[in-house]
């Protein structure tokens, strides 16, 4: 009978070790989802938010039609979003927008101010070519963070 050579069992229960633990990890991320309408986002395959500790990422909120009408359709849905968290457009540290008009976003810009106040996140706009179903002209994503409690 051959044995094996103790450096070789080191390895063993090295990758051993390192493949449980790594997947411990990996389970003990727990994930607070949220969705608006989960049938549709099911098919999408996407949720409208996660909660990962205190943070909390909104998938892209979408209008369409007129801008105007547009970025409000979109901003109140964040904003029923966070509301599941208890929390407010103050929370909010990150927004991108993505639209089919730049022009248009720019132009009612002062949309926003509804929302945030003068309290702005760090923020990226950028035009597309276009967006997950025709017709769509704007999607607002946002990244929001909550107190740490103790």
């Amino acid at each position: 009978m051959k044995t094996i050579s103790p450096f070789f069992s080191l390895l063993i229960l090295l990758s051993f070790t390192f493949h449980v633990c790594g997947q411990n990890k990996v389970d003990l991320i727990k994930k607070e989802k949220f969705n608006i309408n989960k049938t549709s986002e099911d098919k999408i395959g996407m949720a409208q938010a996660v909660k990962v500790g205190n943070t909390i990422y909104v998938s892209g909120s979408v209008g369409w039609g007129d801008m105007k009408d547009a970025l409000k359709l979109a901003y109140n849905v964040i904003d029923k979003t966070l509301k599941n968290y208890h929390a407010s457009f103050k929370n909010v540290i990150k927004e991108n927008i993505y639209t089919t008009e730049l022009d248009s976003v720019i132009a009612y810009k002062d949309i926003r101010r509804k929302y945030y106040g003068t309290d702005y996140p760090a923020a990226t706009w950028v035009q597309v070519q276009r967006l997950y179903s025709p017709g769509l002209v704007v999607e607002i994503e946002v990244v929001a963070e909550l107190p740490v409690t103790k």
